[in-house]
């Protein structure tokens, strides 16, 4: 039912807007739709979305991976943790904007520049979810490893991962529902290709239907994502961080 009445509410808001601005400005729902289902019809139209689906998987694989392997290694070390807080800090305040501009200069336009911006969104707190949950973990456990000279590999599989697991299932949350967003932003600055591309194209062609079309499917992604990824790694989070406290 909430999902409904919020429905109900945007789909009035779209039709008023239309009435007062005009259909060349708002195209109406039926537009739209009448435009969308003509998209999706096409085998450009499922290329474009494939695009910035892989964009995104690739990033995101890339920001958990070096998040994992430094933020480990930062929280079980003090010292890597004070030298590198300082860096992920800088790459976290950077806008992305400055990043698309020197990939673009750099690379060119293509999957480099949404796949590195992405990374670059991802990683500051993916990072920050590791390395603190890593610290915050249970000295002794480590104290009764090094007793019983337990090996690195040991230490990581039954202590490190299954105690930080609740912590980075919620960064891991963030990350996927961040991740899209970030590749339609680069690739609607700094890409020819992607769901993000065809939105710009959309707007220097003025082709409003095109342009709310393509904004449906980026939104209706997203929801998506919210709704069957990111809600029930949250719960599942929400229940490890119970069951752990």
């Amino acid at each position: 039912m909430p999902a409904l009445f919020a429905a109900l509410i945007c789909l009035i808001t779209w039709v008023s807007a239309t009435f007062f601005f005009g259909s060349n400005l708002v195209p109406s729902p039926l537009t739209t739709l009448l435009k969308l289902t003509s998209l999706i019809i096409t085998t450009n139209f499922w290329t474009e979305v494939s695009i910035t689906v892989f964009r995104g998987i690739i990033a995101l694989a890339f920001a958990v991976s070096l998040a994992l392997a430094t933020g480990i290694i930062a929280g079980r070390h003090q010292l890597v943790m004070r030298m590198v807080s300082p860096l992920v800090a800088v790459l976290q305040a950077t806008p992305s904007i400055i990043w698309i501009t020197l990939l673009m200069v750099w690379a060119g336009s293509g999957s480099t520049v949404p796949i590195m911006v992405v990374t670059a969104a991802l990683f500051p707190p993916l990072f920050a979810n590791i390395a603190y949950s890593t610290a915050a973990l249970p000295k002794r456990l480590f104290k009764m490893a090094n007793l019983y000279q337990v090996g690195n590999y040991r230490i990581l599989k039954d202590i490190i991962l299954p105690g930080i697991f609740p912590f980075f299932l919620g960064g891991f949350s963030f990350a996927i529902g961040s991740c899209w967003k970030v590749a339609a932003v680069a690739e609607f600055l700094g890409s020819s290709r992607g769901i993000g591309a065809q939105i710009y194209w959309s707007y220097r062609m003025l082709d409003m239907p095109a342009l709310f079309s393509w904004a449906l499917v980026l939104i209706g992604i997203g929801v998506s994502i919210e709704w069957f990824m990111v809600r029930p790694l949250r719960e599942i989070a929400g229940q490890g961080k119970g069951e752990h406290a």
